[in-house]
């Protein structure tokens, strides 16, 4: 009996094709732009959302307030790291530096060559920690461990930069390169990939004490400027709240930084779950989206299924007049309400489930037009599955 209705549902459709024609394509649309918009939405919402302490990973941030305003910055001052972990053993303190428009240099295997024409300049992506940056973060290590970035001179690179460096990941192992003409470094470690979702976009990540030891990138012992680039990250035992910390760390910048200042400075702990969200912060990815944006796009996406259903709805209403002359026939051919009824579901299933057809096809062919490809393709993969 059901094949029936469709059967004949479908023959309805082809006998008013222009009916058909504007109800599935007008559907589609609607259908297409908003999972487009909730594969965005959701995109942006899971940031960092793969690191196990999620919750329990801050940042200390510094807020400056002036005669004319507050002023707020990602970034501490070089000394508030070893500060931070004589003043609070019970958190896990990681440093880290970021390094823009370096270049890189490829050695080799011999540390003292300078024959080497491959030459890089990385934008973004040169970073460096400290081994308790990877004890608050956790990432997937291909070859070594966290305790190499406690040595001067180590290096570690992900999978793709040492594909990109030396062909082969497993054979970057050992090799040198060199830092902005500057520090000559060993590749000691290889990281896997990080997930393109994260404002985290290791690529390099050198030991710090190199960093400390170096005088190229202008590391100071001073407490009165502040730097972006230095970001200190926290992760919070269980019994530990935000709360207390936030308290205990209104006195930190008195007590370190003794020295007048223009401003009234005081630090406090931004959760890592509003470092893609929050705008009064940079971050170390490529951009920052508020949660108010990420609401009117979800409510855009909203009221376009909502004005597709509209039109679907309006389509169907104005046909049914026109088969006024059908449904008597039909009646007096024997047809009851149900009858009715699941002839005219069958003609909506059909149209329904070729305009969703229709709306991921779309959907599809519109994805390269967004940005961070990869990833949401996998979105896109999860969601239509």
């Amino acid at each position: 009996m059901f094949r029936n209705y469709l059967k004949t549902a479908f023959r309805n459709l082809l006998r008013n094709k222009g009916y058909a024609a504007i109800n599935i394509s007008g559907l589609a649309v609607g259908i297409a732009a908003c999972v487009l918009l909730f594969i965005v939405v959701h995109y942006e919402l899971s940031y960092d959302k793969f690191q196990p302490n999620y919750s329990g990973i801050y940042r200390v941030v510094t807020q400056d307030k002036y005669s004319d305003g507050i002023q707020y910055t990602e970034g501490t001052p070089y000394p508030a790291l070893d500060a931070m972990r004589t003043d609070f053993p019970q958190l896990t303190t990681g440093v880290l530096y970021s390094s823009y428009g370096s270049q890189v240099t490829i050695l080799g295997k011999d540390a003292t060559s300078n024959s080497s024409e491959k030459k890089f300049i990385e934008s973004t992506g040169v970073f460096f920690a400290d081994p308790q940056f990877f004890s608050v973060f956790q990432y997937k290590w291909l070859a070594g461990s966290s305790s190499l970035l406690a040595e001067p001179n180590n290096t570690v690179l992900t999978k793709k930069m040492a594909e990109k460096y030396f062909g082969n990941w497993k054979s970057a192992i050992g090799q040198f390169i060199k830092l902005d003409n500057a520090l000559t470094l060993k590749v000691a470690g290889i990281l896997e990939d990080v997930p393109a979702h994260s404002d985290f976009p290791l690529g390099i990540v050198t030991s710090y004490i190199t960093f400390k030891n170096s005088k190229a990138y202008g590391y100071t012992t001073d407490w009165g400027s502040t730097s972006s680039n230095e970001q200190l990250y926290v992760l919070l035992p269980k019994n530990v709240t935000a709360d207390n910390i936030n308290k205990q760390l209104f006195s930190f910048e008195k007590k370190h930084h003794t020295s007048s200042g223009r401003s009234e400075r005081i630090n406090f702990l931004q959760p890592l779950s509003e470092i893609h969200f929050d705008n009064r912060f940079g971050s170390l990815g490529d951009h920052i989206t508020t949660k108010s944006t990420l609401w009117t796009l979800s409510l855009i996406g909203l009221f376009i299924i909502i004005m597709a259903c509209i039109n679907f709805i309006n389509l169907a209403t104005a046909q049914a007049v026109n088969r006024s002359k059908e449904i008597g026939i039909r009646k007096v051919l024997g047809s009851n309400r149900w009858n009715l009824f699941w002839q005219m579901m069958g003609e909506t299933v059909i149209i329904v489930f070729t305009a969703l057809i229709l709306a991921v096809a779309i959907a599809d062919v519109c994805l390269p037009l967004i940005k961070h490809i990869d990833s949401i393709n996998e979105s896109f993969s999860i969601f239509i599955a």
